[in-house]
């Protein structure tokens, strides 16, 4: 079997559109990319988005998008939907959660099967915040979202975590024994068959400081539930996204995980 290799074009969609980023990576000689759906260009708030369209035309640009990728050969095999997760603020998770149904939309009309996005952080609630919030929180983002990805025919993917940088401890889903936890009730739903898991080894690195399973143990808890790799490599200390064998992972044991 043919392995690919994927890259994301996060830092590409800064300073072009997504036709053109994903030329740029088939350039760079990636088979796949990791398409960016997270930020002010895709929120329906924002009158310059593309989010701010009407479904049709929202559908029709992304479709034009994934016919593009097939075109020069390059697939899309995933891509990255919200990343703030819910903040317990009424107004912030409805939006949250409309332009979530967007980002399925969207990702379903490029003819790709899986949207990626993040859990509920201590960034945003702190450090002290109950453990029974995070938890509930994070089950009611996830099981209003995961019906839109049934309503699509894509799957949603939840990210492994790493540390809260500014409070500088774990983040809460950065202890991975509440990320399994979390994932299996969200599993057991009704919608379980639309969800799914990304392992960040980059992100499950940052979590070592604090005791928690190398980024090779995280991926063994949960095994084949992982079906998305978000495969980079840092000082443990920042979130630098350096390429495989640049940092601290032990790469050869990531690769027998």
């Amino acid at each position: 079997m043919k392995r690919k290799i994927g890259l994301s074009v996060f830092t590409f969609q800064h300073s072009y559109d997504e036709k053109k980023s994903i030329e740029l990576a088939k350039k760079a000689g990636a088979d796949a990319v990791d398409l960016n759906l997270c930020g002010d260009n895709y929120d329906y708030r924002n009158p310059d988005s593309i989010y701010s369209k009407s479904d049709e035309e929202i559908c029709a640009y992304f479709k034009s998008v994934g016919e593009y990728a097939r075109e020069i050969g390059i697939e899309i095999s995933q891509t990255h939907g919200r990343i703030e997760g819910f903040k317990n603020i009424k107004e912030e998770d409805d939006a949250l959660i409309a332009n979530a149904r967007l980002d399925c939309m969207a990702t379903a009309a490029m003819g790709c099967p899986i949207c990626v996005m993040h859990s509920v952080t201590t960034i945003f609630l702190g450090p002290d915040a109950d453990p029974e919030l995070f938890r509930d929180l994070n089950y009611d983002m996830f099981t209003r979202i995961i019906p839109f990805a049934k309503e699509y025919g894509i799957k949603i993917a939840t990210e492994t975590f790493g540390d809260s940088p500014a409070q500088g401890c774990c983040d809460f889903f950065g202890q991975n024994d509440e990320f399994v936890a979390n994932y299996n009730e969200i599993k057991a739903t009704e919608y379980g068959e639309w969800f799914t898991a990304c392992a960040d080894t980059g992100h499950s690195n940052k979590a070592t400081r604090f005791g928690q399973p190398s980024p090779a143990d995280v991926i063994r808890q949960l095994g084949s539930e992982f079906t998305i790799l978000h495969l980079n490599d840092n000082d443990t200390f920042t979130d630098q996204h350096k390429m495989p064998l640049s940092g601290t992972i032990d790469w050869k044991d990531v690769l027998l995980a």
